[in-house]
């Protein structure tokens, strides 16, 4: 089963300038917890604005064939995902693989941000929401099913 793990605002926002354009106690130990010890899969422009993650095998799903990274290993295309693997985002890589993935796990952050990039409504049409994990005034985090 692969899940796939993304962060919005409740305009939609999921970055800005390759990182996060909010800062979210909660939703990050969430994040913390959930993909310690596993192989997580970002794109290029996610990957190199996040901190150094320990702990995780990290694959970074890129279109250049010369690409390397330091801590994370380059993949070309969707079918190098490993089975097990949660999908972290960006846009791109979520527009890929998310027909592939039988859960999504949803933050709503709960505040208005600019941004560049943004949530697709579209991305969680084959799937319905069936448990909201954490919620707090803050944020909430919502695991979305594939409908079969």
């Amino acid at each position: 089963m692969m899940t796939a793990l993304v962060a919005r605002s409740q305009n939609g926002v999921i970055g800005k300038d390759g990182g996060l354009p909010w800062h979210c106690k909660g939703d990050l130990q969430f994040f913390k917890r959930t993909t310690m010890d596993r192989k997580i899969v970002v794109g290029r422009t996610t990957f190199e604005g996040l901190p150094p993650l320990k702990g995780r095998d990290i694959y970074v799903l890129t279109r250049n064939p010369d690409a390397a990274f330091k801590n994370a290993t380059a993949i070309h295309s969707a079918d190098e995902i490993p089975e097990d693997a949660i999908i972290c985002g960006g846009a791109a890589v979520y527009d890929l693989t998310l027909g592939r993935c039988d859960e999504i796990l949803v933050t709503t952050v709960k505040q208005d941000v600019e941004g560049d990039t943004f949530f697709n409504p579209r991305w969680l049409a084959d799937f319905k929401p069936v448990e909201t994990l954490e919620e707090t005034g803050e944020y909430s985090i919502v695991s979305y099913k594939r409908v079969s």
